[in-house]
């Protein structure tokens, strides 16, 4: 996976794990991704998922929203309370007549959300936007420290403390934070928050800055002190004590 032609570096391929039950769509999905030189693995059931991401942590996980043997918000809620797999981007495949919406599955932990039928070059261009606003959100600074309080962000490490306890962010909270950091007590709409923290192609909901925000308020509120987030109704958010 590449850049666009404008001389900058090209990023490290991720490793993609695909849980899919039904094998023509897993092998479609595997061969998409394969086909852009990209490393993957696939699975076709939640034991066999739990069993790879004992053995290996992908960076993006494919995830059909009926995987046998798995219900999948209970799964992505789980997956980002686990430090190892928190960092992971998590890709929902949506069948077409999926019960459960777009804002459900993105409260339950998931980064972004596709519904069938989509053509390999909406897939592959949703895993280059994830993939790419990673990196950038990494490759700001490579010595850039941010603090504010008793609130300590490393970009170079990716990683949050708070009153000295470590706080693992799934990768749409740290690039919330890290953006909410840089100017604290600014006011962000949530337009300008979506524009620093999700991939240009991505389309959310009405109220997916809003759950975002909360998942990021409550980690940080689970390290103790004060609520650092505030509220301002109709306009946005800020960092202030």
């Amino acid at each position: 996976m590449s850049n666009d032609d404008t001389g900058r570096d090209t990023l490290p391929s991720p490793i993609m794990l695909i849980a899919a039950a039904d094998d023509s769509f897993r092998s479609f999905l595997e061969y998409t991704v394969k086909n852009k030189g990209l490393v993957v693995g696939g699975v076709s059931d939640g034991e066999a998922l739990a069993g790879r991401l004992q053995e290996l942590t992908p960076n993006v996980l494919l995830l059909e929203s009926r995987l046998v043997g798995a219900e999948t918000q209970t799964l992505c809620a789980r997956l980002r309370l686990d430090r190892r797999t928190r960092p992971m981007s998590i890709v929902v495949l949506a069948a077409e007549d999926e019960e459960a919406s777009e804002q459900e599955f993105l409260e339950s932990g998931a980064d972004q959300y596709l519904s069938r039928p989509f053509s390999p070059e909406t897939l592959m261009t949703s895993i280059e936007a994830i993939w790419r606003d990673s990196n950038r959100a990494l490759a700001l600074d490579p010595q850039e420290l941010l603090t504010f309080l008793d609130l300590e962000l490393d970009v170079t490490s990716y990683r949050v403390r708070r009153n000295g306890r470590t706080i693992h962010l799934a990768p749409t909270e740290f690039r919330l934070l890290h953006h909410l950091m840089k100017n604290p007590h600014r006011v962000y709409s949530r337009d300008e928050l979506q524009n620093a923290a999700w991939p240009r192609a991505v389309h959310l909901g009405p109220r997916t800055i809003d759950v975002h925000i909360g998942r990021l308020r409550a980690a940080l509120n689970g390290a103790g002190g004060q609520d650092l987030i505030r509220t301002v109704r109709s306009v946005g958010y800020a960092l202030s004590e």
